[in-house]
């Protein structure tokens, strides 16, 4: 019989709210409730996104053909902000939506906290192909053997070039950087100062913007977690030879001098004023998402993308490397109606949809196979980049544990301590040991609570 009630963790109402006043969110905001309801008859689903602005429009136009397509169920899109965090207190409190739409770092921590259902639980409503997706979007999806959640577009990271700041140096605009050392020459060579020293126009550099500063590894074949052994690998060879590429391009280019270069940019990211969107970076790593905002503030950009450099040994066009990461949807423990939000689900999951979703956002398509249609009317020019490195099986995904959050904001303060030069190898070293504590704490807490589960 399928699961669906409470989640067998000890969350309720009253802990949930003091769960979020711990982790300062001061109250919680609930989703409003004043939007119109369903068609009389039609059986009402509540879909929680993250999504905003031209995002969630694009979401929207497909949920309207869902709920055009047939006369029993109506589902109805919120974007909630902080939703992380917010679905896990709805479900722990007992009063979850229908759907929610998180990322895929987000599967460990609700499938092991048993906050989400496993989709073979509904095998009998029509099963899901894994086989259709790409190898590393299938492994998003998955965790410790089942299927918890739905894709809903996907992303790939490449190199963003100024084709005319290119030409205007001399440089051929066809022939971007393939390794990290031609990206630190050109990092320099495009990097124009006034005569006080400040940064006018930056090349490159890797902290502009500093939102993945756990990528560089992967550009030097180098994991930072080992999954077989449950292992940080943070302080492997490659991972110091990738860091000390980082710290020697703070070096070249002056660490106070790119700080404050990127500090001009916190709030215009994505904006008319972003570096790169207004001529100021030359270079810059992003997701397929920048065509959007640059077709909506700098149209006459002239601009191309391509795989991030790697190592000098590591080059093989036809084979790019790079992080691969989705956006996911999942049906929530204890929600209402678990049977009819997954039949919404599988329609997300049909490949006319998701490529219409992942062309109003700029995106490669998350499965095997494309259309012809799809490429040929992408908005993205570069998309066939995006699409390279998702469908390379030297792509990277993040690492598929509980704990990634941790990951994420303990390489935040490594990279900056680097960046400002700290000794990288000692850096490493005691990031490596902060993170095995956390891994290793995650896991005894994981067979604890299944040894609980089979004794009840």
């Amino acid at each position: 019989m399928m699961d669906t009630q409470a989640p067998p963790f000890e969350l309720t109402r009253r802990a949930a709210l003091v769960a979020a006043l711990a982790a300062g969110t001061g109250y919680v905001f609930w989703p409003d409730h004043t939007r119109p309801r369903a068609p009389r008859g039609r059986l009402e689903l509540t879909y929680w996104e993250k999504w905003t602005g031209s995002e969630r429009l694009a979401l929207q136009k497909l949920v309207d053909r869902f709920n055009q397509s047939q006369d029993r169920l109506w589902v109805r899109l919120l974007s909630i902000s902080d939703i992380t965090s917010k679905a896990m207190v709805a479900i722990g409190g007992g009063d979850p939506p229908d759907l929610i739409g998180l990322f895929s770092y987000s599967v460990p921590v609700y499938a092991e906290a048993r906050a989400i259902l496993p989709l073979d639980s509904f095998a009998h409503l029509g099963p899901i192909d894994l086989d259709r997706y790409a190898p590393g979007i299938a492994d998003l999806l998955t965790h410790e053997g089942r299927q918890w959640a739905g894709v809903n577009t996907c992303y790939t990271l490449g190199l963003y070039f100024n084709r005319a700041i290119f030409r205007n140096a001399g440089l051929d605009p066809d022939r971007p950087p393939r390794t990290t050392d031609e990206l630190l020459e050109l990092a320099d060579q495009l990097t124009i100062r006034d005569a006080s020293g400040r940064i006018t126009q930056l090349g490159f550099s890797p902290n502009l913007p500093t939102w993945w500063p756990f990528i560089w590894p992967m550009l030097f074949d180098a994991p930072i977690y080992d999954p077989a052994h449950n292992r940080c690998t943070f302080d492997s060879p490659g991972c110091i030879a990738a860091y000390e590429w980082v710290q020697a391009c703070a070096d070249r280019l002056g660490p106070a001098a790119t700080r404050a270069f990127a500090q001009e940019f916190v709030r215009s990211m994505h904006g008319p004023g972003d570096p790169f969107i207004s001529g100021r970076a030359a270079m810059i790593v992003q997701g397929p998402w920048m065509a959007n905002f640059i077709g909506q503030f700098n149209p006459a950009l002239d601009f191309s993308a391509a795989p991030v450099p790697v190592a000098p040994s590591l080059p093989e066009p036809h084979l790019p490397r790079g992080m691969l990461e989705a956006d996911v949807i999942m049906i929530p423990r204890g929600c209402p109606h678990p049977e009819a939000a997954y039949e919404f689900l599988r329609f997300m999951q049909q490949q006319h949809v998701q490529e219409a979703l992942c062309s109003m956002h700029c995106k490669p398509s998350p499965f095997r196979e494309v259309s012809a249609r799809f490429k040929a009317g992408h908005p993205n020019r570069s998309i066939d980049v995006f699409d390279a490195i998702a469908k390379s099986p030297r792509v990277s995904i993040l690492p598929q544990t509980s704990v990634w959050e941790r990951f994420a904001d303990e390489s935040t303060s490594a990279f900056d301590a680097i960046w400002d030069g700290a000794d990288v190898a000692a850096t490493l070293t005691e990031l490596a040991n902060r993170l095995q504590r956390e891994l290793d704490r995650a896991l005894e807490m994981r067979r604890r609570r299944n040894a609980h589960r089979r004794d009840s």
